[in-house]
């Protein structure tokens, strides 16, 4: 078996730029993405009559795709061992389908009946991007999944695959799902995510789409390319405690921690940044603080929390973010929790070593990203920076 290392060579993202009232959803606050905006103008070169049938969010990662081309022309030969890896959420391009059917069933598209799956996402991937033959998966594990895409990109690596396409999508600016985040009291009824805050009243959730390319080691060596991190390790762990609520002890998210350093042959000690779920709920962030004051008691690595720039986007959240903070890394600065002072801090997570304001520097190389997600999924990925 091919022992290869995996590198994430390009992502990019689309988020929120501002999360505020959306007049048709019964949240007080959304982070609602514009699909048919961010294509404004753009047409594709190729599949045009398919790209014609698809919802804006889909053309968005047409898009995207096509952006990706174009930035590693050398590096997306349909000749390589691919594979493929989605976790999608459609919710309201379902519900679109659904007043559709209630107004006629011939006004549904076929194609719908697939690309709103998993399946589809990366059948529409491989087309776009000339690939005929391809491993494919896709996962749904709420907020944690992009983690666990990670750890599948890493696998698929080691087992000989060249390239690996991550996809993660949010689009729930769903009536229905809006209405289940609202009666969990978790939103925020002040506007805005405050993580580790002594008054922390809940989180924004949002739209967006976060895309990922990892090559393996002699793929990234052939081709002179710098990555812009390798990935370490990755853990996985669920438990049955609650539907909805957290373990106050959070064994599962330290086991999925564990599980990612000893991965990569890791001490917690060696770790030079955490970047962390911070949902800004009460629930969220006091159990990862205990779990971090349990972890790195000999060392306290500077903690962010990046959800107060662009909301909680769910299924996309952990790419969307690690996307954002390896672009922040590239100078090397860590940026800040931008909501919580000094003096703001609850005192039960005082004992963070916590970014807050302004960046501080980023002068090591291992990152650590966390995630968790309703059903009790939680997963962690380490990182090495790449110089």
């Amino acid at each position: 078996m091919n022992r290869e290392e995996a590198f994430i060579v390009d992502i990019l993202h689309h988020a929120p730029k501002v999360l505020a009232p959306v007049p048709d959803l019964p949240v007080p606050f959304y982070g609602k993405l514009d699909w048919e905006m961010l294509t404004d103008g753009y047409s594709p070169a190729k599949e045009v009559a398919l790209y014609k049938r698809l919802h804006p969010v889909l053309k968005c990662l047409i898009m995207s795709l096509d952006k990706l081309g174009n930035r590693n022309p050398a590096l997306l030969s349909h000749k390589r061992r691919w594979a493929i890896f989605s976790a999608p959420q459609l919710e309201r391009e379902r519900d679109l389908e659904h007043n559709r059917i209630l107004q006629s069933s011939r006004k549904i598209s076929p194609a719908s009946g697939l690309t709103l799956t998993a399946t589809g996402i990366n059948f529409l991937a491989a087309r776009c991007l000339d690939i005929r033959f391809y491993k494919g998966g896709s996962i749904s594990h709420v907020c944690a999944s992009g983690n666990h895409l990670l750890g599948l990109a890493q696998r698929a690596v080691k087992e000989g695959t060249d390239l690996v396409l991550l996809i993660s999508i949010n689009s729930m600016a769903s009536v229905v799902r809006a209405a289940y985040h609202n009666r969990l009291g978790i939103v925020s009824r002040k506007g805005v995510i405050r993580p580790f805050h002594k008054e922390r009243d809940g989180t924004i959730m949002g739209d967006g789409m976060a895309l990922a390319l990892v090559a393996s080691k002699s793929l990234v060596e052939s081709t002179g390319m710098i990555p812009l991190a390798r990935i370490t390790g990755t853990g996985e762990m669920a438990d049955s405690y609650h539907m909805y609520g957290l373990d106050p002890e959070g064994e599962a998210l330290q086991k999925s921690i564990e599980e990612a350093t000893a991965k990569g042959s890791i001490m917690p000690w060696e770790i030079d940044l955490v970047k962390c779920h911070g949902t800004g709920t009460q629930q969220n962030d006091a159990v990862e603080a205990e779990v971090l004051r349990r972890l790195f008691h000999q060392k306290r690595p500077p903690v962010t929390a990046l959800k107060p720039y662009f909301g909680h986007t769910v299924t996309a959240s952990a790419l969307i973010e690690l996307s954002f903070l390896l672009s922040s890394l590239k100078n090397r600065e860590i940026p800040p929790i931008p909501t919580t002072s000094p003096e703001e801090v609850d005192p039960s997570c005082s004992h963070l070593n916590l970014a807050l304001e302004r960046p501080i520097p980023f002068t090591g190389k291992y990152i650590l990203s966390l995630a968790a997600g309703f059903g009790g999924f939680f997963s962690s990925a380490v990182l090495e920076v790449w110089p």
